[in-house]
């Protein structure tokens, strides 16, 4: 719950190769620069969403769908925070498979500083998001800050007062007495704007 996971190296060199990436050069060096603004994606509000939004389904019609499915796991098998984002973008636009649907869940377990976001992303795209954030917050190695927004999720979602069981109300509660972000209210609320920025109802384009 407390650690986040380690860096590998390659997976991050792997991250930065996948199509939301292209060549260029700063000062002089160059560099792997990101196709769309993950910053604006960090909080998905503001006039420029749309505009970044449409640069990933252009990207999607240039490739094949084996390829973005390769390429988006790529970025959520990495730990950075701005390939999670892309990820996250990138699913809610519509582009999920099933593989990619299993490792995003793998990345809100294993941990990332922008959990909330990956959180709100499953919530939004996953029909089965109760039965596995269930499953999530009776597992004690979850992620602090995946812990607290799977459960408000559920809160704010299903109606729920308390957790049922035990040992996923003490895991709650420890996530909750480590947790300075209000990773539940980001949570909320990155899932709210996902609903502003595709509607209301997850529509698969796969």
């Amino acid at each position: 719950m407390h650690e986040f996971p380690k860096i590998d190296n390659q997976a991050e060199a792997a991250a930065s190769q996948t199509v939301f990436f292209a060549d260029g050069e700063f000062e002089g060096r160059p560099y792997r620069a990101s196709r769309v603004n993950y910053l604006a994606f960090l909080s998905l509000r503001g006039a420029e969403i749309a505009g970044e939004i449409e640069k990933l389904r252009a990207l999607f019609a240039e490739h094949p769908l084996a390829l973005l499915e390769q390429d988006v796991i790529c970025l959520l098998t990495a730990r950075n925070w701005r390939f999670h984002n892309i990820a996250c973008v990138a699913l809610a636009a519509g582009f999920v498979t099933d593989r990619s649907l299993a490792s995003l869940w793998e990345c809100i377990h294993s941990g990332s500083w922008t959990s909330p976001q990956l959180v709100a992303t499953a919530a939004y795209v996953d029909s089965g998001y109760e039965q596995k954030a269930r499953q999530l917050l009776t597992d004690h190695s979850t992620f602090f800050k995946s812990i607290v927004p799977l459960a408000e999720i559920l809160f704010a979602e299903r109606g729920l007062t308390a957790l049922e069981g035990a040992v996923a109300f003490a895991n709650l509660q420890e996530a909750r007495a480590i947790d300075r972000d209000n990773s539940g209210e980001i949570g909320l609320g990155w899932l709210a704007n996902l609903r502003g920025a595709f509607g209301p109802n997850f529509v698969r384009h796969t």
